[in-house]
């Protein structure tokens, strides 16, 4: 059972409904600590740009992550079912191991000897897909079992946006201190090895997860006491229920549309609109003041992008509650993830006078991408069954990640061939086909629950 601290009633009037008296509950910190650790990735702002310091094309670079994704993608489904079986707790702390191999392996890579440099990026991001299939769903799965066992299935929302601002407050930190760090070494390996000892932090924060956490059908199997539903007919019922392909689809559109537009897309984009005013990110020996300010100019623009992502996912609960609707909150959201998109396309014709007007759509769409998670995954959690939690989330994220993975490489040609305005007119052209499956507000409405017009 979980300590007396962790079950108290997190329900009161005070200051936070995850504290207590004298500050976070212990479970509670725990979860913040791992967004704090998994995400101090120093190197994550400047990766595409470090690929394209190396002269790798959009297309080569395409490939690359796309077949990041593709390892991600053959794992992620088992990986979940893994996590059930095996322990969510042992699951998440061996991504951490994979991630440390994958940040040690690529700030080595000067260091290759006769290994073609290709094949070297593709083992490190081999070991990084490795520990995303083993992360995805996992921990989420984790913080939803834990409301489940002190009875406050109703703050899903709360906890999820929560950790996910410390996760941006955490990013958009390592972002401004990677920008920094960059700008004075001019060397991009201290990056990776810095976000190597993050995820070796990580690593033995979740050894202290205690082992009531590690998941329903875990301890089930230890007690050889599993009498639930059967797992197909448990999967049967879920697919059956009212919206929850709906959720689904939409999910999978919005998050790898936002994906590609919002990590592989936004360092090319900002490298281009910095270079048209004389700004390199990695100047030349002898080069100094503004035109050699860039990697400080795009830490500094993921600094604030990240900070406006962690207002976004604190904002996501009020955001519900004024929809009244979750159905409701969802589709505008999407709506206007799908417009900035589009606006994105027309800013990229001329970076010149649409620099500054794409940072702000930019700003904008990372504010909608956070918003939306934490209302999604507690939609989705009221349509799943409790001890396959992990297995539903990495289900989604498994087509999700099929989805990044099979456009990356054809995105990048794209680019190559027709500019950055090909990548944004894609992903707007993608997102529009969500709309075939809005989400029906009036099915989730009570009397008292109407969604606002």
């Amino acid at each position: 059972m979980l300590a007396g601290a962790d079950k108290r009633d997190l329900n009161s009037h005070n200051h936070s409904q995850f504290e207590t008296p004298t500050g976070l509950t212990p479970i509670i910190a725990r979860f913040y600590l791992y967004s704090i650790f998994k995400n101090l990735r120093f190197s994550d702002p400047f990766l595409i740009l470090y690929f394209l310091d190396l002269r790798l094309s959009y297309t080569e670079i395409g490939l690359l992550m796309g077949f990041q994704h593709l390892i991600t993608v053959l794992l992620e489904f088992p990986s979940g079912i893994l996590a059930d079986s095996w322990g969510r707790r042992r699951a998440t702390a061996l991504c951490f191991v994979f991630y440390t191999l994958s940040f040690i392996g690529l700030g080595a890579t000067d260091l290759r000897g006769v290994i073609p440099l290709f094949a070297w990026l593709s083992g490190c991001l081999t070991f990084f897909g490795l520990g995303e299939a083993m992360r995805t769903g996992s921990h989420k799965a984790i913080m939803l079992d834990y409301l489940d066992s002190t009875s406050q299935a109703e703050l899903a929302t709360q906890l999820i946006g929560r950790t996910r601002a410390a996760s941006k407050y955490s990013s958009g930190a390592a972002a401004i201190c990677g920008g920094i760090l960059l700008t004075a070494t001019r060397d991009y390996s201290w990056l990776f090895y810095l976000s190597a000892a993050a995820a070796i932090c990580g690593f033995f924060l979740m050894l202290t997860y205690p082992r009531e956490l590690e998941g329903d059908a875990f301890r089930a199997r230890q007690s050889q006491a599993d009498k639930g539903e059967p797992k197909v007919e448990g999967f049967r019922s879920m697919w059956r229920q009212s919206g929850f392909l709906a959720i689904l689809v939409q999910s999978i559109l919005f998050e790898s549309q936002t994906k590609i537009a919002l990590k592989y897309f936004t360092q090319p984009f900002l490298k281009v609109g910095l270079q048209l005013f004389g700004v390199a990110i990695v100047a030349p020996l002898g080069v100094s003041g503004i035109a050699a300010s860039g990697a400080l100019w795009v830490g500094l623009s993921e600094f604030v992008r990240d900070g406006l992502g962690g207002f976004g996912a604190r904002l996501s609960a009020t955001y519900e509650q004024w929809a009244g609707n979750r159905f409701f909150a969802l589709n505008q959201i999407f709506t206007c993830g799908f417009v900035a998109v589009t606006c994105l396309a027309f800013c990229n014709w001329n970076l010149q006078w649409g620099l500054f007007p794409g940072l702000l759509l930019l700003f904008g769409l990372t504010i909608l991408q956070n918003m939306r998670r934490p209302i999604f995954v507690s939609t989705l959690n009221t349509k799943m069954p409790k001890t396959r939690r992990a297995s539903v989330l990495s289900l989604e994220s498994f087509i999700r990640a099929v989805t990044v993975a099979a456009l990356l490489p054809v995105i990048g040609i794209a680019a190559d061939a027709f500019g950055l305005v090909a990548v944004w007119a894609i992903c707007a052209v993608i997102l529009s086909f969500g709309f075939i499956f809005r989400l029906d507000a009036n099915s989730l409405a009570t009397p008292t629950d109407e969604p606002h017009a």
